[in-house]
């Protein structure tokens, strides 16, 4: 990598906004846009949004396109060009793993050159706005968890001159791996080679993408010897493995989400925002915002252990729930439990023995959360008879309901 020259922006107002999305993952063919543009109407969706608010700078965390294609980096420019015009906020984008993906740009050099041209500045920059340090580490490589090792230098490098002029400031860093074990999802998918570099700078907020796991999760803000920030996608949420309803839920894509960062002269305040309507947006969670004081300091506040000792445990209701025997299985239906923050999760225990795990539909907007849970367990054995389902809420930190909602098919109704 070239040496890199440091790029001064002004907004002209100590006061700006951030907008923070990553993943589109458009489709890399026009044959495939045709089949399928729902990715390319939530980035739009999304655009609109952050053109309605005003934003002065966005951040793109990377994946452009499902594959690294020349057609998916246009169709990314394209949209744009469609939503802003001449008119354009500030924009850095990175590339993602997905960027490297595909045999008709051959090498990492191909993709990184189309990126260039169609983008129109390097995968690998250092801006500073109103005396605020963003620096884009695009991966090198499209390998999953180690996408960082020949990055790692430059980004030292540009740390080292950002940390010594921001005193009493954060440095935004913005690759699109998260740190292995750090904020929500990167037990998963985080990549290792990242934290040898970033743990030299405690001032260093990361976000991040690539996880596509639920900013609505309060373990996606992760402090330890620097923050991370999971950014979600605008394409489909994924969450992590273990759940009946699997890893990309049900309607998975229809809720991009992001953030907008609001800068002001005492404090930089993080604001969740649902970008589906296409207009205004929603802000969710919008009485936990994550809200960073200035002067700067990583304090621990949003430290994973701090946060999950104030959490309240989740309960169920003692009654309202219903089995419907099925051809392949059996239908529960009831009130939805309640938490402080919201459920997670459902675990189902069958006859005292078998466990079986479902995640809640908070993923698309606690706000929507359904008032009555429908869950299908399939692959019973022996149903006929009376069977008992003891339902219990689970949190995000793992906290169970003390009390189950139990759940009794009859004799006579299972037959029936």
């Amino acid at each position: 990598m070239k040496r890199t020259r440091i790029q001064a922006f002004q907004t002209g107002s100590p006061c700006f906004q951030v907008a923070v999305i990553s993943d589109t993952q458009l489709p890399p063919t026009e044959k495939g846009l045709k089949q399928d543009d729902r990715f390319l109407q939530n980035f739009k969706k999304t655009l609109t949004v952050l053109k309605n608010r005003g934003v002065d700078m966005i951040l793109f965390a990377g994946d452009i396109g499902d594959l690294g294609t020349r057609f998916a980096f246009q169709t990314y420019r394209d949209a744009l060009d469609a939503v802003f015009g001449e008119e354009k906020p500030l924009l850095q984008t990175i590339l993602g793993n997905h960027d490297y993906w595909n045999k008709n740009l051959f090498t990492a050099i191909n993709h990184r050159r189309a990126f260039r041209q169609i983008i129109g500045h390097s995968p690998w920059t250092h801006y500073t706005v109103n005396g605020y340090h963003f620096i884009g580490a695009s991966p090198d490589n499209g390998h999953m968890t180690k996408g960082y090792r020949r990055t790692a230098k430059w980004l030292d490098a540009e740390l080292r001159k950002a940390s010594e002029d921001s005193s009493g400031k954060p440095v935004f860093v913005l690759t699109h791996n998260q740190p292995i074990n750090t904020s929500y999802g990167s037990e998963d998918w985080g990549d290792t080679t990242l934290d040898a570099v970033l743990s030299k700078y405690p001032n260093v907020i990361n976000f991040s993408g690539h996880v596509h796991y639920s900013l609505l999760d309060e373990r996606s803000i992760w402090q330890g010897a620097y923050t991370v920030i999971n950014t979600q996608s605008l394409s489909y949420t994924e969450l992590e493995p273990g759940k009946e309803n699997g890893t990309i839920p049900p309607e998975a894509e229809k809720t991009p989400m992001g953030y907008i960062m609001a800068f002001s002269e005492d404090a930089i305040t993080l604001h969740r925002i649902n970008f589906a309507d296409g207009a205004a947006g929603y802000e969710e969670k919008a009485g936990m915002r994550w809200h960073f004081p200035l002067p700067y300091c990583n304090d621990g506040r949003y430290g994973f252990a701090a946060r999950a000792a104030r959490n309240a445990v989740p309960t169920m209701p003692e009654t309202g729930g219903v089995a419907a025997i099925q051809a392949d299985g059996v239908c529960l239906t009831f009130p939805a439990g309640e938490d402080d923050d919201f459920v997670h999760s459902y675990q189902v225990v069958i006859d005292g023995g078998e466990t079986r795990l479902f995640f809640s539909d908070f993923y698309n907007g606690l706000d929507a959360m359904a008032k009555q849970v429908t869950l299908e367990i399939k692959n019973i054995p022996h149903l006929k008879g009376k069977h008992v389902f003891e339902v219990y809420a689970v949190d995000s930190w793992g906290a169970k309901s003390a009390c189950p909602l139990r759940i009794e098919t009859s004799p006579m109704y299972a037959e029936g």
